[in-house]
Protein backbone atom coordinates (compact mmCIF):
# COMPACT_ATOMS: atom_id res chain seq x y z
CA UNK A 1 0.00 0.00 0.00
CA UNK A 2 1.38 3.41 -0.92
CA UNK A 3 1.96 6.13 1.64
CA UNK A 4 -0.67 8.28 -0.13
CA UNK A 5 -3.34 5.56 0.24
CA UNK A 6 -2.34 5.06 3.87
CA UNK A 7 -2.70 8.81 4.59
CA UNK A 8 -6.14 8.88 2.90
CA UNK A 9 -7.41 5.94 4.94
CA UNK A 10 -6.12 7.54 8.17
CA UNK A 11 -7.90 10.82 7.34
CA UNK A 12 -11.38 9.28 7.03
CA UNK A 13 -11.93 8.64 10.76
CA UNK A 14 -10.85 12.21 11.52
CA UNK A 15 -13.13 13.63 8.84
CA UNK A 16 -16.12 11.59 10.02
CA UNK A 17 -15.39 12.59 13.61
CA UNK A 18 -15.26 16.31 12.72
CA UNK A 19 -18.53 16.09 10.75
CA UNK A 20 -20.28 14.37 13.68
CA UNK A 21 -18.88 16.92 16.13
CA UNK A 22 -20.13 19.75 13.91
CA UNK A 23 -23.59 18.20 13.66
CA UNK A 24 -23.72 17.72 17.44
CA UNK A 25 -22.82 21.35 18.06
CA UNK A 26 -25.08 22.76 15.32
CA UNK A 27 -28.11 23.33 17.64
CA UNK A 28 -26.05 26.06 19.38
CA UNK A 29 -26.08 28.05 16.14
CA UNK A 30 -29.85 27.92 15.64
CA UNK A 31 -32.37 30.47 16.96
CA UNK A 32 -33.61 30.01 20.53
CA UNK A 33 -36.64 27.74 20.63
CA UNK A 34 -35.83 25.99 17.35
CA UNK A 35 -36.24 22.28 17.79
CA UNK A 36 -35.74 19.50 15.28
CA UNK A 37 -35.05 15.80 15.37
CA UNK A 38 -32.38 14.48 15.75
CA UNK A 39 -30.42 17.63 16.63
CA UNK A 40 -32.44 19.28 19.37
CA UNK A 41 -31.64 22.34 21.44
CA UNK A 42 -33.92 20.87 24.15
CA UNK A 43 -35.97 24.07 24.54
CA UNK A 44 -37.97 22.55 27.40
CA UNK A 45 -34.79 22.71 29.49
CA UNK A 46 -33.02 25.66 27.89
CA UNK A 47 -35.37 28.44 29.01
CA UNK A 48 -35.52 29.93 32.47
CA UNK A 49 -38.55 29.58 34.71
CA UNK A 50 -39.92 32.37 36.85
CA UNK A 51 -39.68 30.03 39.86
CA UNK A 52 -39.02 26.42 40.78
CA UNK A 53 -42.37 25.76 42.48
CA UNK A 54 -44.21 22.54 41.68
CA UNK A 55 -47.43 20.98 42.95
CA UNK A 56 -47.69 17.41 44.23
CA UNK A 57 -50.86 15.48 45.00
CA UNK A 58 -50.50 12.65 47.52
CA UNK A 59 -52.69 9.96 49.00
CA UNK A 60 -51.82 9.15 52.60
CA UNK A 61 -52.99 6.67 55.20
CA UNK A 62 -53.65 8.30 58.56
CA UNK A 63 -52.63 6.32 61.64
CA UNK A 64 -54.40 6.52 65.04
CA UNK A 65 -51.77 8.97 66.36
CA UNK A 66 -52.29 11.29 63.35
CA UNK A 67 -49.08 10.27 61.59
CA UNK A 68 -49.32 10.00 57.82
CA UNK A 69 -47.91 7.27 55.58
CA UNK A 70 -47.72 7.98 51.85
CA UNK A 71 -49.61 5.29 49.98
CA UNK A 72 -48.07 3.38 47.07
CA UNK A 73 -49.54 3.64 43.55
CA UNK A 74 -51.38 0.31 43.92
CA UNK A 75 -53.62 1.93 46.55
CA UNK A 76 -54.82 4.21 43.76
CA UNK A 77 -55.53 1.27 41.49
CA UNK A 78 -52.30 1.13 39.49
CA UNK A 79 -48.78 -0.20 39.76
CA UNK A 80 -47.53 2.74 37.70
CA UNK A 81 -46.46 5.91 39.51
CA UNK A 82 -47.42 8.24 36.66
CA UNK A 83 -50.86 6.66 36.22
CA UNK A 84 -51.51 7.04 39.94
CA UNK A 85 -50.42 10.68 39.73
CA UNK A 86 -52.76 11.34 36.81
CA UNK A 87 -55.62 9.67 38.70
CA UNK A 88 -55.06 12.01 41.65
CA UNK A 89 -54.66 15.13 39.49
CA UNK A 90 -57.82 14.40 37.51
CA UNK A 91 -59.86 13.86 40.66
CA UNK A 92 -58.60 17.11 42.21
CA UNK A 93 -59.31 19.00 38.99
CA UNK A 94 -62.88 17.64 38.85
CA UNK A 95 -63.68 18.81 42.38
CA UNK A 96 -65.09 17.61 45.69
CA UNK A 97 -67.33 14.80 44.40
CA UNK A 98 -64.52 13.25 42.39
CA UNK A 99 -61.99 13.50 45.22
CA UNK A 100 -64.51 12.02 47.69
CA UNK A 101 -65.21 9.10 45.34
CA UNK A 102 -61.50 8.46 44.79
CA UNK A 103 -60.84 8.71 48.54
CA UNK A 104 -63.49 6.05 49.24
CA UNK A 105 -62.07 3.75 46.55
CA UNK A 106 -58.58 4.15 48.01
CA UNK A 107 -59.91 3.57 51.54
CA UNK A 108 -61.46 0.23 50.45
CA UNK A 109 -58.10 -0.90 49.00
CA UNK A 110 -56.18 0.24 52.08
CA UNK A 111 -58.64 -1.53 54.42
CA UNK A 112 -58.05 -4.78 52.50
CA UNK A 113 -54.26 -4.43 52.64
CA UNK A 114 -52.66 -6.02 55.74
CA UNK A 115 -49.65 -3.71 55.31
CA UNK A 116 -51.88 -0.82 56.40
CA UNK A 117 -53.80 -2.58 59.18
CA UNK A 118 -53.23 0.32 61.59
CA UNK A 119 -54.64 2.99 59.27
CA UNK A 120 -57.88 4.67 60.34
CA UNK A 121 -58.42 7.07 57.44
CA UNK A 122 -57.21 8.17 54.01
CA UNK A 123 -56.50 11.74 52.99
CA UNK A 124 -55.84 13.24 49.58
CA UNK A 125 -53.43 16.16 49.93
CA UNK A 126 -52.04 18.86 47.65
CA UNK A 127 -48.63 20.34 48.45
CA UNK A 128 -46.48 23.00 46.84
CA UNK A 129 -42.71 22.59 46.94
CA UNK A 130 -39.62 24.49 45.90
CA UNK A 131 -37.97 22.00 43.51
CA UNK A 132 -34.44 23.17 44.25
CA UNK A 133 -34.86 22.77 48.00
CA UNK A 134 -36.78 19.51 47.59
CA UNK A 135 -34.09 17.81 45.52
CA UNK A 136 -31.38 19.18 47.80
CA UNK A 137 -32.96 17.10 50.59
CA UNK A 138 -35.55 19.44 52.15
CA UNK A 139 -39.02 17.95 51.49
CA UNK A 140 -40.81 20.63 53.56
CA UNK A 141 -43.77 22.10 51.62
CA UNK A 142 -43.87 25.87 51.04
CA UNK A 143 -47.16 26.03 52.95
CA UNK A 144 -49.24 23.53 54.91
CA UNK A 145 -50.74 20.79 52.69
CA UNK A 146 -54.29 21.41 51.45
CA UNK A 147 -56.64 18.55 52.26
CA UNK A 148 -58.72 17.69 49.20
CA UNK A 149 -60.63 14.80 50.83
CA UNK A 150 -60.65 12.66 53.96
CA UNK A 151 -62.51 9.41 54.50
CA UNK A 152 -62.51 6.77 57.19
CA UNK A 153 -61.58 3.21 56.36
CA UNK A 154 -64.51 0.79 56.15
CA UNK A 155 -64.20 -1.89 58.82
Amino acid sequence: MSSRASADSAAWPWLVGLVLLGLSLSPMLRPLGYDSFPFSSFPMFAHGRKDAVFTVHRAVAVLPDGAQVTLPPRALGSDEVLQADVTLRHAVRRGKKATAALCKAIARRVAADPAHAEAVAVELLTERHDALRYFAGDPTPLSPPKRQARCKLPR
